[in-house]
Formats: structure tokens, C-alpha cells, sequence
């Protein structure tokens, strides 16, 4: 298993000479990269087709919620840049995911169940009687009906998901990814990435733990070894 494919790197720059830089090192050892709201609020389209330039699947992580209208619109304008995926609130409902899931063409859809940021104490706050598990396989049966092409949550939830999801191509996308000795920072539900591969993720997102390293490339060594060394076991 090829499972430097299976690593997206979570570009958290905003300046767009930095990041093609700090991309172009890095671009031999991983699968692909994701731009999230931090790069795309200040360069915007222009800055992601500079980043686009660099050959590298890109995940278009802007996490679309607002009524349905709103969110076509908007992702009309997204897909047109052609990433190869783009997230969506699941919460978001129904219609809004049927909405997007008709004018996708070739970019994939990932749906946002639960952020990996919260835990069940702030499900329980905002008034939700449910753990994580049911909140989000209860998320996800709702994008599947819509047509998305995968969710992205917490490793921790994916087997509850493909006991429960029947479309057995779907994609599972893992954020809230830390080496072991790594500091959780603001994520709640982590987990290794060797623990993520053995409970089913398809896509790793992994910021901090490259980004912040002193030599990125050896990072993304140590993370693969991390999944070969455990995957065997």
C-alpha cells in the first residue's frame, strides 16, 4: 500500500510565495495538499490556481453552510477552479447538499460531520442529546442520501460510519492527525496516523506536524515509517 498517496498536507500559510516554496519541498514525499480559509480569505481564486500551478491534488477545504441557493452559487464559483475536492457542512441539511452534489462535475465532495475541535460536552451545550458517534453517522446518512462523495470526521467515528453507510466507495477523510508526543494544540479528537489508516481513513490532513517541523520532508518520513512499522502489527 502506497501510503504517501493517503497524506494531504494542510497548508496553514497565507503568504503565496511562502507556501509554494515550503509545497515545493514537500510535493515528492505526499498525496496532496489542502487550502483551507486561512490561505483562500486573503488570495482568493488567484492565489489557489498559483498554488493549483504546482501539479498537486488539491482539497478545497471551505467547510460551504448557508441556504441552499447561497451555497450553489458560491461552489459554482469554487468548482470552476476545478479542485479535487471540496467540503461542505453536512449540517447544512438535505437540500443544500442535493443542490451542490448537481453541479460538482469532476470535484469530489466531502461532507463535514463533527468538527475534530469539539468533543460530546459541547454537543450536550448546544442542546443535541447525542454522543459524537450518533451525531455523526446521523449527519452522514443524510449526505449520503444527498449523493456527497465522502465525510470528513474523526478516525475515531469511521468504523460506526461503514457499518452504517452502504456506498462502499466513499471516501474517509481524517483531520486532527498528531505523531505520538505531538501537542493536540485546539484538536480534541485526534489520533496517529497509523491508528487512522487501521480504522479505515482513505485521506490523512496533517498540518501542524509537517508545517511547524524544522525539516518537513524527514516529518513526512517519520509519519510513514510511523504507519508501516504499525500497520504490520
Amino acid at each position: 500500500m502506497d501510503f504517501k498517496q493517503k497524506i494531504f498536507c494542510a497548508i496553514d500559510f497565507t503568504e503565496i510565495e511562502k507556501s509554494k516554496r515550503f509545497i515545493s519541498k514537500i510535493s515528492n514525499s505526499i498525496g496532496g495538499i489542502k487550502i483551507g480559509l486561512e490561505f483562500f480569505s486573503k488570495n482568493g481564486p488567484q492565489g489557489f490556481l498559483e498554488i493549483k500551478k504546482l501539479g498537486l491534488p488539491i482539497f478545497l477545504d471551505m467547510k460551504l453552510m448557508d441556504i441552499p441557493n447561497t451555497v450553489k452559487n458560491a461552489a459554482k464559483n469554487l468548482i470552476e477552479l476545478n479542485p479535487e475536492y471540496l467540503s461542505v457542512h453536512l449540517s447544512g441539511g438535505y437540500n443544500m447538499l442535493k443542490e451542490l452534489v448537481t453541479i460538482k462535475k469532476k470535484t469530489k465532495i466531502l461532507g463535514v460531520s463533527m468538527l475534530t475541535s469539539l468533543e460530546n460536552k459541547d454537543l450536550k451545550s448546544f442542546g443535541y442529546n447525542l454522543n459524537n458517534f450518533d451525531y455523526v453517522v446521523n449527519l452522514a446518512k443524510i449526505g449520503e442520501k444527498a449523493g456527497v462523495d465522502g465525510f470528513v470526521s474523526s478516525a475515531q467515528e469511521i468504523p460506526y460510519l461503514k457499518k452504517k453507510i452502504k456506498k462502499k466507495e466513499m471516501l474517509y477523510v481524517t483531520p486532527g492527525i498528531r505523531l505520538s508526543g505531538n501537542k493536540s494544540n485546539d484538536q480534541k479528537r485526534i489520533i496517529t496516523p497509523s491508528q487512522a489508516i487501521k480504522l479505515g481513513s482513505s485521506m490523512l490532513i496533517i498540518g501542524r506536524s509537517i508545517t511547524q517541523s524544522e525539516d518537513p520532508v524527514k516529518a513526512i518520513e517519520k509519519i510513514i515509517n510511523e504507519i508501516e512499522e504499525n500497520f504490520e502489527n
